[in-house]
């Protein structure tokens, strides 16, 4: 196996354990989580964008301020530069008038470009009177001042690369006095070093202020959907609680309607039917026509008796294990009815409770019962898995099936009732090769 396969696997596999992880979480350990990333993006996001903003900010104020210095040092030099270059005299005082902020420290280098693109004075002197290529010179001569960070990248920063890695880049307009008239641009570089105090100033205090805000917004989101989860929780544990006590009371009145059933059952055994075998007696004693009758009528209403009793009475289920409860209500059927039921019985679970032995019956007794009066001659199949924590019981038949537009009718009711007491469902749907399909999903933990 390639190791590019194992460690898509392994990714996945990661991928997945997360994801199970993540889902065992509650709403608000979920709400947490998300907002804990996402208000840490959007603060480092506006962070990083109030930093910048904050830098370009400091930087043109430091520039405008040696903007007007350097200004003022080179303004009468050059108000007839668009007329004549610059001689060697007025080279001469711009050097002297320099000299002094560049050994301070407050001044690296400078320029001087004529309206023409070539540079007229420079303190790298072997830049005089060549016309290099530069974005900054354009903007200066459109009017705008131009204060940057550069890394020395352009051809015309070569001394300055011998300098330092990044400086600060300034071009600014020269004007004739009292005009608008732009005659020359300056270029000027300082040491970022003069800014950084500041800025790491400002950097600390942008941040803090974020981180801050930052905090207090997660906190106060975090309780409002904390406070919200436990209400919530609170409120699911009470529901749920509720609804395990229905289902116990409703298991416990299945157990006592089958109780009711037996006694019923007893009483018809014990009572009528045994009136109607005396009765049957008597009738044995006399040989008239009519005697006859009342035999046929008493046989046919003790057989009637007979087979109620047998519907009312559940057999004794509490000692069968669930694989033997569907294969009694399979007999069951065979015994009553003659016809022969298909099962598959898969491996199911020991120990299951007298509420879903009850239902298991009762659904399969009723689901039998309803197969053999729609499709008496057609084959019936009884199907029962364990699955995904449930019992799944199935009686398909290859009848006619059901008349879609009719009603339910007690009998399916009473199975949907079943099912749904324990939290499980009851589906009735055409089969594949014809007839009916009833399935039921009853919780194993019933």
């Amino acid at each position: 196996m390639s190791t590019h396969v194992v460690e898509a696997r392994r990714g996945g596999a990661l991928v997945a354990a997360a994801r199970r992880r993540l889902g065992r979480l509650s709403l608000a350990g979920r709400f947490a989580l998300a907002s804990a990333v996402i208000l840490l993006s959007g603060a480092m996001i506006l962070g990083g964008w109030l930093t910048q903003e904050v830098e370009t900010s400091v930087i043109r104020r430091v520039a405008a301020d040696s903007a007007l210095y350097v200004e003022a040092l080179v303004a009468d030099e050059v108000q007839a530069l668009g007329a004549r270059p610059l001689s060697e005299e007025q080279r001469g005082r711009l050097r002297r008038a320099f000299d002094q902020p560049i050994r301070e420290g407050r001044l690296l280098s400078v320029k001087i470009w004529n309206g023409r693109g070539e540079i007229v004075y420079a303190t790298d002197e072997t830049l005089v009177g060549t016309s290099p290529s530069s974005s900054g010179f354009r903007a200066a001569l459109g009017g705008s001042v131009v204060s940057r960070r550069t890394g020395l990248g352009e051809e015309e920063q070569a001394y300055e690369r011998r300098l330092a890695r990044s400086l600060i880049e300034t071009y600014i307009p020269l004007r004739v006095a009292s005009t608008d008239r732009i005659v020359a641009v300056a270029e000027f570089y300082q040491r970022p070093d003069l800014l950084e105090a500041e800025l790491d100033r400002v950097r600390r205090s942008t941040w803090l202020i974020i981180a801050i805000a930052t905090i207090a917004m997660y906190v106060l989101l975090a309780g409002m959907v904390r406070a919200g989860s436990d209400t919530i929780e609170w409120q699911r544990a009470r529901l749920e609680e509720t609804t395990a006590r229905l289902r116990e009371v409703s298991a416990a009145r299945a157990q006592t309607d089958e109780e009711q059933r037996r006694r019923v059952a007893r009483e018809l055994h014990d009572g009528l039917t045994q009136d109607l075998a005396t009765a049957l007696l008597t009738l044995d004693r006399d040989d008239t026509r009519r005697s006859a009758l009342a035999r046929a009528a008493v046989e046919s209403a003790l057989a009637e008796v007979r087979s109620l009793t047998r519907g009312l009475a559940l057999p004794d289920l509490a000692r069968l294990e669930l694989a033997a409860v569907v294969e009694r209500a399979c007999s069951d059927h065979e015994r009553k009815v003659g016809r022969h039921v298909t099962r598959r019985v898969a491996t199911l679970p020991a120990g299951a409770s007298a509420a879903l032995k009850i239902a298991a019956y009762r659904i399969l007794q009723e689901a039998l019962a309803n197969a053999f009066r729609h499709a008496q001659n057609a084959p019936v199949t009884v199907n029962a898995v364990a699955q995904d924590g449930a019992l799944v019981l199935e009686c398909a038949d290859e009848g006619p099936g059901l008349d879609p537009s009719s009603d339910e009718g007690l009998g399916i009711r009473g199975m949907r009732e079943r099912a749904e007491l324990l939290g499980g469902r009851l589906e009735i749907q055409p089969a594949d090769r014809g007839g009916t399909v009833v399935s039921a999903t009853l919780p194993l933990s019933a």
